[in-house]
């Protein structure tokens, strides 16, 4: 019996190992390309950079920063709703159109502006200068614009089938106006019965 046991033993631990090496290693993939995980109920990063890339080249077609008072025109980067059950940092979005437009010098974004500033301690150390120069503004921040925006979805299932819409929704307000001087939707959908690899 005890050899039998053995054998059975062994050939259980072969097959446990042969199960843990059918899985796909790891590997470096291009990030939001056609080989990236599809998801049907979160955003992916190739959602987030198909929204960024149609807003930026709406924006860069329609020229309105070139009517800041600013050259280039200063730019605030306010408050955008991630209104859906995806949990992302909204940041990815905004952060790759402000890349091309701060380094192709179409806009300069003020991280020290507003009650929440994305950088405290150089809003902090700006109003202390201005302050021992007896100014009552921080001199050189005269935003012209301001960006926010919404996030939002519809989810949709027939049979087993499940679709959902992820909206981007951009608002550009010229803060010398008031006015909405630049506004840009993007819709997303996807639809299947699982998640997939690819698209």
């Amino acid at each position: 019996m005890k050899p039998f046991n053995s054998l059975a033993a062994t050939m259980s631990a072969a097959g446990l190992f042969s199960l843990w090496g059918c899985g796909t290693p790891a590997r470096p993939i291009e990030t939001g390309g056609t080989e990236s995980i599809t998801s049907i109920d979160d955003v992916d990063m190739q959602d987030i950079n198909k929204a960024a890339s149609g807003m930026l080249e709406s924006l860069l077609v329609q020229g309105t920063l070139s009517g800041g008072k600013n050259k280039p025109a200063q730019l605030v980067i306010g408050t955008i709703v991630n209104d859906t059950s995806s949990r992302f940092d909204v940041g990815e979005m905004t952060y790759r159109m402000r890349e091309q437009l701060v380094n192709s010098g179409q806009a300069a974004v003020v991280t020290t502006y507003g009650n929440n500033p994305e950088d405290a301690t150089a809003q902090d150390a700006a109003k202390r200068e201005a302050f021992l120069k007896g100014q009552t503004s921080v001199p050189g921040v005269d935003p012209d614009f301001s960006l926010t925006g919404k996030i939002t979805q519809v989810k949709r299932e027939a049979g087993n089938v499940r679709q959902a819409t992820y909206t981007f929704r951009l608002t550009l307000t010229n803060l010398r106006t008031g006015l909405e001087a630049w506004t840009k939707v993007v819709d997303v959908t996807k639809q299947g019965t699982k998640n997939a690899i690819g698209f």
